[in-house]
Parts: structure tokens; C-alpha cells; sequence
């Protein structure tokens, strides 16, 4: 939540949860510990006295900008970033330039272009970002979303020839490919050209394609390794729009309409809040609020928002209906409302996705508590057991990455969870805490031999194996964490800072809002009420899961 009124900036030192409360835990276990900064208290200290004489801000936004390392000389960038000020040069991208010259050759001749995405947000909403810029250049567009059950992630063959009988000569993979080495290595002996847009680790050896495009490359120094696949994509379209109006073109779209579908993938696909990140959330929440894009609207309308849209609106109200429809096993129909125009057909499309979602919660429900039971017997046998590896056959595919990050947050340490097919083999996702990168243990694991298929980034991934050899990748992982850390770390609850009732006002939440948005690498400030009692306090929710009580 908000930071309100600290402590006097002078007792900066002497901050202890032990001296601001008896209570030094939640009921869950997590310990209560002061948000810690990389900079000394005095250091922090001056830097927020310094915010405050040059910016007027409430004493304790400045600690917490000062805490963040954010100090006087940058508080204006920060508060209000820019994309025209933090957007690259798109040639510093690898791949960008190869990519963007055949674009323009594919706009100039007005071929038919194939998209296949991911069947995710940022799957849909790049695929829906490069259906309209392209549709808007002539260019005729077909988007080809997999089936999460029946083909499972990334491109294959079977689809790629699908779209090249369609007359696709060009096929952009977006949030995807960059670890498809067969598929795509087939396409090109078929005769299609293929652009992969990734952000996804990528491995020492790259896909056979005319251009790959991705920050994770081992061979990119960008920097822009925090992307997700959307803003990859935006920049790539940023070459392509910037290349035709040297060639001549003057009816170009204009890319800042489409920039709500960046915010969106940015927040749904939970990278590091930061940098150009905050540019794309601050503008594209802007964008979002005047309803440009009709699907998005619909959407709103139908899930109920009937208040501004925020990070937790698109985290957790749009985003999910979003990917209700890959995880039931209807994943073309996100992207399909993303790039609707027509009003009726959008609301229709809205409301699939609505019912989509509360099928999805109740089979999530049911798993989420039947795989914290095998959880909590795999702890009992073994409570230092670095890594949670839960498989069962009647698991729903579409789920497991929800309930992989309910078991990580509920048992601090990465978990995977997979369903068994009937041909014996191992499918499913898995989450990670913030000092063990999944993603690169799922490829050195691929490489290994253990893996049939699998890939992500740091606190995300997905893999496939042979039953098999599912003991095999249990103590796989078990010993490449051991390696990089002694023990997991307890579970903590981050404090900033403390509050008084009198302190939570109206010019409090204006002055914290201005410090968003808020995500991974850039968590909202949690506030302590201290000397309060709480009456009534009573379970709430369909399942018993918050507390309301009156002071």
C-alpha cells in the first residue's frame, strides 16, 4: 500500500520493527522487516531532505524515493517518464534491422503476413500490436494462435504450413520462437521467411530465421533485457514506421494509439517494473482511460470497472480474462477482442472471456488446494527441499502456471507444477523467488538431456519431459540451487515505513501515485498502522481469505 507520515527523518538510524511494534510477524510466518536500501542511513537521509527543499514532497515520499536511490537530480524523469526521452535507438535491438528491412519489402509488396503469438497477454497483445500496424500499411494479416492442449507452446510445423497454404510468405513468431530450432529450420526449407520477436532466454545457438529479435540474446547489449515480447515489438515497429516514412510513405499509423496494449503485456506479464517499462504503463494507462482500443473497453465494461484503470486492473482484472481464453482452451479469442472494431462483436467476445475466467477460477481452485496437500507432504519428508516438483494427471494444463505461483508464494521457493498425459509425458509451468532464475535452470536442463522442451526468463518458465525423468529434473534442481544459494530465504513482509491514522488522507494517496507505477523491481510501499485496536474483525471473501474489522 502507501507510505504516509515516517518517523522524523532524524531518527532515520534507529528504525527496528522491535521499536515500532510487538507484533513481528503475519499470521502466515512471514517476518516483518524494515524495506532495507543499498545506500547507508545517512546517505539516504540527506538525500531526502534534498528531494524535499526541491521538490516540496511530503517527508516520507522522500525517504522513499531516497531509499530507491532516487535522488534530487533525477525525482523529475523518474516522476514523469518519458518515452520519447527512454525509447533506444531501435538498431541497438540485435536482429532489428534485418527484421525491418524485410517488413518494409513485405509492406511494399503487399504480402500476406502470417503472425503466430503466444497464448498469453503478451502473446495477444503483440499479435494484436502487428495486425494493426500492418493492416493499417495494406498488408493483409493472419494471426495463428496455438492450442495450449493440442499443440502446446511455440511454433510448429503443422501451423506454419497452415499459414503458408493461406499465402503467407513472412511469419513473425511473437513471444515465442527462440528456442524452436526444428519448426522453424522446416519452415525455411518449406520457403517461408521467418522473423522471430522474443523476449524469452535464448540459447548459445540461435533458430535458422531471417531476423531474431530479442534483448535476452546472449549476443544483444542493449540492455533491454526487462522487456517483455510487446515492447520488443513496439520497437521493432518503430524501425518499420520510421524506414517507410524515409522511403516516402506519409499515411503511417500512428504506434502512441496502440500503446495500451503495451502497458498491458507489460503489467500482465510481471517484468521489472523500471526504465522504459514505466514510460510504456504510465502512457499506455493513459491511452487505456480514453477507451481507444473497443475490446479493451467492452472488456471493462463486462468484468465491471466502473473506476480508473490502474496496475491492478490490468493485473488482475483485464489481464486474467485475457488469458482465461489460452488457459480453457479458446486461445484465440484475447487477441480477437484486442484488434475487434465492431462494437457487438466485441461486447460477444467480452463476455466469452467473462465466462471463461469463473471457469477457470473453480478449476483452479480445486487444484491450487489438492497440489498444496502434495506440497505440504513433500515438506514434511523434507523440509529443506529447495524446489517443489508436483505432477498429476487430472491437473488442467491451462492453470498450472497460476497454481505454481501459489505454491511459491505460499512456501517461499521456486515450484513447478505438472499435469501426465496419456502418452506418459510430464507438461507444465513454474515460478521462482526473486535470487533463483528459473528461466536458466529450465534451459541448462534442456541442454542436459532432461528436458524434451522448455523455456522462460528469471522468475518465469514453462517445460516438458518424459515421466520418466521427472525424478531426474526433481534432483536437478534441487542441486543447481543448492549451488547458487545456501538456504532459501525466509519469508518476509517488506515494511516502509509507519503511519497514523491521521496521516492517511486524500493529498497522501495523490503524492504516493505519483512515485507509480508500481510492479516487480518497484513493489507499492507497504505502511504500518502502529497503537491501533481492531474490532469486529471477521473472515471475508468466497473463501475465507481477507479479514474486515472496524477500529
Amino acid at each position: 500500500m502507501i507510505v504516509a507520515r515516517l518517523v522524523n527523518m532524524a531518527d532515520y538510524d534507529n528504525l527496528a520493527i522491535s521499536n515500532l511494534t510487538d507484533v513481528v510477524s503475519s499470521l502466515s510466518g512471514a517476518k516483518w522487516v524494515l524495506e532495507s536500501s543499498q545506500y547507508s542511513s545517512d546517505v539516504v537521509r540527506r538525500q531526502a531532505l534534498r528531494i524535499q527543499e526541491t521538490h516540496g514532497l511530503p517527508p516520507s515520499v522522500c525517504l522513499y524515493l531516497a531509499r530507491k536511490g532516487i535522488f534530487s537530480e533525477s525525482i523529475d524523469s523518474y516522476l514523469e517518464p518519458k518515452l520519447k526521452t527512454l525509447l533506444p535507438e531501435p538498431f541497438l535491438l540485435k536482429g532489428v534491422k534485418e527484421a525491418t528491412q524485410r517488413l518494409v519489402e513485405a509492406v511494399e509488396k503487399k504480402e500476406k503476413i502470417g503472425i503466430f503469438g503466444d497464448y498469453d497477454v503478451d502473446g495477444a497483445c503483440s499479435a494484436a500490436l502487428f495486425y494493426k500496424v500492418l493492416s493499417s500499411l495494406g498488408c493483409t494479416v493472419e494471426i495463428y494462435i496455438p492450442d495450449r492442449f493440442t499443440e502446446g507452446y511455440g511454433p510448429n510445423i503443422t501451423a506454419l504450413q497452415k499459414l503458408k497454404r493461406n499465402n503467407a510468405s513472412l511469419i513473425l513468431t511473437v513471444d515465442c520462437g527462440i528456442t524452436a530450432h526444428e519448426p522453424l529450420q522446416a519452415a525455411n526449407d518449406d520457403g517461408l521467411d521467418i522473423i522471430v520477436i522474443d523476449h524469452h532466454l535464448a540459447g548459445p545457438v540461435l533458430p535458422n530465421a531471417t531476423a531474431v529479435v530479442n534483448p535476452n540474446r546472449l549476443d544483444d547489449e542493449s540492455g533491454f533485457g526487462y522487456l517483455c515480447a510487446a515492447g520488443v515489438c513496439f520497437i521493432t515497429c518503430i524501425a518499420l514506421v520510421r524506414a517507410l516514412r524515409d522511403s516516402g510513405y506519409d499515411d503511417l499509423p500512428d504506434l502512441l494509439s496502440f500503446i495500451d496494449l503495451i502497458a498491458l503485456a507489460t503489467l500482465c506479464d510481471v517484468v521489472p517494473m523500471k526504465n522504459l517499462n514505466r514510460a510504456f504503463v504510465r502512457q499506455g494507462l493513459s491511452v487505456m482511460r480514453h477507451r481507444r482500443n473497443i475490446g479493451l473497453a467492452n472488456l471493462a465494461d463486462v468484468a465491471g470497472l466502473d473506476k480508473e484503470v490502474n496496475e491492478y486492473e490490468c493485473g488482475f482484472i483485464l489481464g486474467p480474462r485475457i488469458n482465461a481464453a489460452g488457459r480453457m482452451g479458446k486461445s484465440d479469442i484475447g487477441v480477437k477482442l484486442l484488434i475487434e472494431n465492431e462494437h457487438e462483436k466485441s461486447i460477444s467476445l467480452a463476455i466469452q472471456l467473462d465466462e471463461l475466467n469463473k471457469q477457470r477460477r473453480n478449476i483452479e481452485q480445486e487444484i491450487t488446494t489438492d497440489a498444496i496437500h502434495q506440497a505440504e507432504l513433500q515438506l514434511k519428508k523434507n523440509p529443506e527441499q529447495p524446489a517443489l516438483v508436483i505432477a498429476n494427471k487430472n491437473y488442467n494444463e491451462g492453470v498450472l502456471g497460476i497454481v505454481a505461483g501459489r505454491l511459491k508464494d505460499s512456501f517461499s521457493r521456486p515450484a513447478f507444477v505438472f499435469t501426465i498425459t496419456e502418452d506418459n509425458i510430464v507438461k507444465g509451468s513454474g515460478r521462482s523467488i526473486s535470487t533463483i532464475p528459473i528461466g536458466s535452470l529450465v534451459l541448462a536442463a534442456r541442454q542436459s538431456g532432461i528436458l524434451i522442451s522448455g523455456g522462460g526468463h528469471d522468475m518465469a518458465a514453462g517445460a516438458s519431459l518424459a515421466l520418466d525423468k521427472l525424478d531426474l529434473f526433481r534432483e536437478f534442481l534441487t542441486q543447481k540451487i543448492i549451488s547458487l544459494i545456501s538456504s532459501l530465504p525466509q519469508k518476509e513482509y517488506k515494511i516502509t515505513s509507519t503511519i497514523s491514522i491521521a496521516g492517511c488522507d486524500a493529498e497522501l494517496v495523490d503524492n504516493i501515485r505519483k512515485c507509480g507505477p508500481f510492479g516487480p523491481d518497484q513493489p507499492e510501499p507497504n505502511l504500518l498502522l502502529t497503537h491501533i485496536s481492531l474490532n469486529q474483525v471477521r473472515w471475508v471473501g468466497a473463501s475465507n481469505s481477507h479479514l474486515s474489522s472496524i477500529r
